[in-house]
């Protein structure tokens, strides 16, 4: 279908990366043609069976009308995050490693993530970084911790706060290799599927830890561009859905879908000038809407940066924190220990008196 007949797709998409409540994101969808979930049930012998041609339907992620007790698998909503976090690092490393392939399709490739990481980025484990500073051993010609520093410009994780509706809106936007509008629905929207096995120097394996955040939010969106000269062949251009829960009639078990623009899965496809009017030049954004953290308040914001540093104890990249326009840079906790002193600690630390010991226990 053509999103075009309904909408402008430069102005469209500005307004829909700037929805950051659930308000903001239904007022969105009212403006396309959306097949109701309760009249298009997908059929995965029959995808097409009901399909309305010229709208869009709700259809399983995975395409697994079974996926909530998938999804729901996260003990803690701060998980979720670190595993969208740990998703760009690896979309990251998989461009630098297809645009190497495109220079020399012999070159063997990295035997880990943090091989990888040293080729492409120039970058020792992270806890290692406090002590080059105190050598003074530059990275690039630069001190280690601002060529750091840059690196984690390509990753970002951005925590909003709508205090009048008491919503939470947790993005992840990474400048790695994006999807093609046209295979969105096999990669970024798969549950357990996954093309990593054969691929060293990635990270995860299952293709399955990010998509908790679906559950721990009331809508998710998506927007993803392809590097143009990783396209394959395919159309360059920016594909886009959003993702909730669904509860449908005359059955007791939700699942989660996301909009789809033809029967066999793919997502509403935007042109290359939306991307462009929006600055995406490469990479993907993942948007939760009410993100539930099991808490509220400032609390919540506060100690998101301690445990994203605690869950990713010494990851392959550093990457942003921002959380109400508040930047940090996240290294991990391996970093921080590393870069603790007796004149200027840590957080992480914690002095004790010294304790009187009784010479003559009972």
């Amino acid at each position: 279908m053509l999103l075009s007949n309904y909408i402008k797709p430069e102005a469209f998409l500005a307004q829909a990366v700037q929805a950051t409540t659930v308000k903001a994101i239904t007022t969105v969808l009212a403006q396309l043609p959306i097949v109701s979930e309760n009249d298009y049930q997908y059929d995965a012998a029959n995808p097409a069976k009901g399909w309305v041609e010229g709208k869009l339907h709700w259809m399983p992620l995975g395409k697994d009308r079974g996926n909530a007790g998938r999804i729901k698998l996260a003990s803690r909503p701060e998980g979720p995050i670190a595993e969208r976090a740990i998703n760009g690092m690896e979309a990251l490393i998989e461009m630098k490693r297809r645009l190497e392939l495109l220079d020399d399709p012999a070159v063997p490739p990295p035997q880990s993530a943090r091989e990888a990481v040293a080729r492409y980025f120039t970058l020792p484990p992270l806890d290692r970084i406090p002590k080059m500073e105190k050598m003074k051993t530059p990275i690039e010609g630069q001190k280690p911790r601002e060529y750091a520093r840059k690196i984690a410009r390509f990753l970002c994780v951005r925590v909003a706060y709508e205090k009048a509706l008491k919503e939470f809106a947790v993005f992840i936007e990474d400048e790695g290799i994006g999807q093609a509008p046209t295979q969105m629905h096999e990669t970024l929207l798969s549950l357990g599927s996954s093309d990593k096995g054969d691929k060293p120097y990635l990270i995860g394996l299952f293709g399955q830890g990010g998509s908790s955040a679906y559950a721990a939010s009331e809508y998710s969106w998506c927007i993803s561009r392809r590097v143009p000269q990783l396209l394959d062949g395919k159309a360059d251009g920016v594909g886009w859905t959003v993702v909730k829960q669904v509860l449908p009639d005359k059955r007791r078990d939700p699942f989660y879908a996301y909009l789809a623009a033809r029967s066999n899965g793919e997502v509403p496809a935007l042109p290359v000038e939306a991307a462009e009017a929006i600055g995406l030049k490469h990479g993907s954004r993942f948007a939760h809407l009410a993100y539930n953290f099991a808490g509220g308040g400032s609390a919540v914001t506060k100690g998101l940066y301690q445990t994203l540093n605690h869950i990713l104890f010494n990851p392959v990249l550093p990457f942003d924190l921002d959380v109400g326009g508040t930047l940090a840079t996240i290294y991990g906790n391996g970093y921080r220990l590393s870069n603790a002193t007796e004149k200027s600690k840590t957080r992480l630390d914690k002095v004790f008196e010294q304790q009187p010991i009784d010479e003559h226990p009972l």
